[in-house]
């Protein structure tokens, strides 16, 4: 039987609340890891007023059934071979002992070497100050695959200045300069190497589909989430026109019903403004290509 969703995500070794992102959408495209997902989904809000009372939410809709999704194919990785303790040896050929066998508990260096190698900006060097990052890749994977997102995964730092609108009439906007708060994190998930992100997937697989199945999930349905993942980046809109919003008690939403009505991975995208979301989605398409290919 699978877990709660509730408490799949819970930390033994919880992280401190951050306002940054969470690498949800670095390893999606970091975890893939953040791997990719991740670095770069961050909840902006504008800035809080006072609290007002406190209001009873209505109770959540049951999650929606999974659209289908391709198995990424199986890639050949390299196999360490172990000498066989009854060979006679040379007196003076020196014996390596064999690398001890990497676990989730143990791959977090390797994982940062791996992963460096894909990129090198400063945001991608805070997603791997985390610890326990094939853990919390998988469970990116699984809530972005879902539209959902969990900022506390992969803490990041926030982005820089506040969010900002302007009033045409009765008319509340967006202040396009609110956008550039994000080039940093579109820049960064851009330059990421897909072709390494894609290694270090099938170098980390068995152990990202061990992390997958402690969610109480098959392990073999790993692949299928992480393109649903990514094709549910790809499937946000881009929005070229002013965006209206209104207020929401202490926050602002999306006055368009039907914005309103999207995802919170797409809300997300939608607050990075149009540029920046092409360029995360041209990562998340490029790397869904390179999964993809036999």
């Amino acid at each position: 039987m699978q877990n709660d969703p509730e408490e799949r995500y819970v930390d033994d070794h919880p992280t401190p609340s951050s306002s940054g992102p969470s690498t949800g959408l670095i390893i999606t495209v970091l975890a893939v890891l953040a791997l990719i997902a991740g670095v770069w989904l961050y909840n902006s809000q504008p800035e809080p007023e006072p609290e007002p009372e406190p209001v009873v939410l209505p109770e959540p809709e049951p999650e929606p059934e999974l659209p289908p999704a391709p198995d990424i194919p199986e890639q050949p990785v390299e196999v360490v071979l172990v000498p066989d303790p009854n060979e006679p040896v040379e007196p003076n050929e020196p014996v390596e002992p064999p690398p001890p066998a990497l676990t989730l508990e143990t791959s977090d260096p390797v994982v940062r070497e791996s992963l460096a190698a894909a990129g090198d900006s400063a945001l991608m060097a805070s997603a791997l100050a985390n610890d326990n990052l094939l853990d919390r890749g998988t469970a990116l994977i699984d809530t972005i695959s879902r539209g959902m997102l969990l900022h506390k995964l992969m803490p990041l730092p926030a982005p820089q200045g506040s969010f900002t609108v302007s009033e045409e009439g009765d008319v509340v906007l967006i202040n396009p300069e609110t956008f550039q708060r994000y080039d940093a994190y579109a820049t960064a998930i851009e330059a990421m190497d897909s072709k390494q992100l894609a290694t270090s997937f099938h170098k980390f697989r068995p152990l990202l589909e061990q992390a997958y199945e402690g969610l109480g999930y098959p392990p073999e349905e790993l692949d299928n989430t992480l393109i649903r993942t990514l094709d549910s980046i790809l499937s946000a809109p881009i929005i070229e026109e002013p965006i209206a919003v209104e207020k929401a008690v202490v926050t602002y939403k999306f006055a368009d019903p039907a914005l309103e009505a999207q995802s919170p991975v797409h809300k997300q995208l939608i607050r990075m403004g149009p540029e920046n979301t092409a360029r995360i989605q041209n990562q998340a398409r490029a790397l869904r290509e390179i999964l993809l290919a036999q």
